[in-house]
Order: structure tokens, then sequence, then C-alpha cells
């Protein structure tokens, strides 16, 4: 018996990825992955995730996700549909794999295949995990001076809706955190875009024809005869995959919707993010 005890003891279980669709869960790495490429998300939106998947098809209340999620904490229930929104766009075109059932809470749609982690496949993950970091996309971001507390649930809001529309403006009064919230949505954003994110202050400006030799110097364009306009810029930019934030756009509004959209017809690849009081 003392044998049989030492064996179960030390044996060590494979761990298990949940296939659905596309997508791969591996829960014990707390990751998510679609066509075998990483999908940042938040570590409260993981857990919504993962309560509605082991829900394994049922309804699963607003309460019961919430107690999951914030146990032995009092929150809106607001807090709870921005992570479901941001999940949903993680999914894209697969959004409909969580289902809202009016009154009662959510459903996860999915057809559910739990698979062990083949050794060879462990053996892969070691060996990557080892390896070099792929390089950094290049930003102009400034590094945060402190972590920013209290906004999760802004922030994957607005990453979330990032991820479903080229265009994203955070508007409200002076002074509320509009930048800040701002950068660090962008640096979360950051590993999706390999030409860079890029961060335009426009707050110094007064006149707007500088708004797009503002942007052309940040990126370092180089732009021979030294005529610059919004057109010349975006069309410099048309090939790259890069997100644009354009911060303290209130005084310059006209100037700064223009670059915005001359950069957004000539690349259907960028994104902008644009920030202004009202």
């Amino acid at each position: 018996m003392a044998l049989k005890s030492a064996t179960r003891d030390l044996t060590v279980e494979t761990p298990a990825i949940i296939e659905f669709g596309h997508f791969k869960l591996w829960p014990h790495r707390r990751e998510l992955l679609v066509d075998g490429r990483p999908i940042p998300l938040g570590a409260r939106s993981f857990d919504v995730l993962m309560a509605l998947v082991e829900g394994q098809g049922a309804v699963v209340s607003k309460d019961a996700l919430m107690n999951r999620v914030w146990p032995n904490r009092i929150v809106e229930e607001n807090n709870l549909q921005a992570h479901i929104s941001a999940l949903r766009n993680a999914f894209g075109a697969d959004r409909d794999l969580i289902r809202t059932i009016s009154g009662r809470g959510y459903q996860f749609t999915g057809e559910l295949r739990t698979v062990a982690a083949s050794p060879d496949t462990q053996a892969v993950t070691r060996t990557a995990v080892q390896a070099p970091a792929p390089p950094r996309p290049p930003t102009n971001l400034p590094e945060p001076v402190s972590e920013l507390i209290g906004r999760d649930v802004e922030v994957e809001e607005i990453v979330g809706l990032a991820s479903a529309h080229r265009l994203v403006t955070l508007t409200g009064a002076g002074g509320i955190g509009k930048t800040r919230l701002g950068l660090e949505v962008a640096r979360r954003l950051l590993p999706r875009f390999v030409d860079g994110v890029w961060v335009i202050e426009l707050a110094p400006l007064s006149d707007p024809d500088l708004v797009a030799a503002t942007v052309a110097t940040a990126l370092g364009l180089d732009l021979a005869d030294n005529v610059v306009s919004h057109e010349r810029v975006a069309n410099a930019l048309a090939t790259k995959q890069l997100l644009l934030v354009l911060d303290n756009c209130e005084h310059l509004v006209g100037a700064a919707a223009s670059m915005a959209e001359a950069l957004l017809r000539a690349n259907p690849e960028a994104r902008v993010m644009a920030t202004s009081g009202r």
C-alpha cells in the first residue's frame, strides 16, 4: 500500500487544453489562442471566460459570475458587462460564442473539446519560452511613472472598442485622466501593431497646419520636398500596421479629424485613438 500511495503522489497530470472552433484555451497558463496566436485578455476577463466554459453550455447567472470574479466584493453589474464585451470583441466574428439569456445570465455556446497537451507540445512550449523574445514593436510611448489603479474596467472596455473599431475617441472634461487612460490602452495594444504605436501630443500646438508635420516628425518620415500635408503623410504610412494616438485634440479638432480621416482612408490596417476635452 505504501508503494502504491507513493506512486500516486509522484504522478504528474498532463495539463489539459480546451478547444472550441479555432480557439485554444490553456487554463494552467491563463492563455487564449486563436489559430495559434495569443489574444491579450485581462485577468478578470479570463476568469469570466473560464466560468462560462466550465458551465459546459449551462446558463451561468450574473451573480455567480460576479461572485467568481470579484469574491467578497460588491460591484456594479456594468463591470461584468464590460468584460463580456471585451470577450466578444476578442472572439471577433465568433462573438456569438457568448449568448445573453435575458434576465438570467450568460451561456457559452461553443462545442468544447478537452485534450491533453502532448509531451511534444510541452517540449515545443518550453523551447518557445527559452527562445529569444520577438522584437518589440517600435513606439514613442512614455514609460508609466506609476501603476494605473482602479480603471481596469475602463481599460478593457476601450481595448475592446479599439479592437472592433478603427477610430475611437475618448472625450470628457479636462483633468479626468483621458491621456493617462489612453496611454495605458495604447501599451496594452502595442503587441498587435508590428509598425508600432505612436503618440502625437497636440497640446503644445496652436497652428492647425502643424498637425501633419508633427505626425511626420514623430514617425521619422522623410518627405523629400518638405511639402507636408495630411494626404502625403497618410500615403507615406499606407502600408504600415500601426496605431496613432492623437492626444489633446480639443483646440485642433478640424485638423486632427482631417489627419485621422486621411490615414484611415489610405490605410485599412491603421487605427486611430484620439483624446479630446469637451
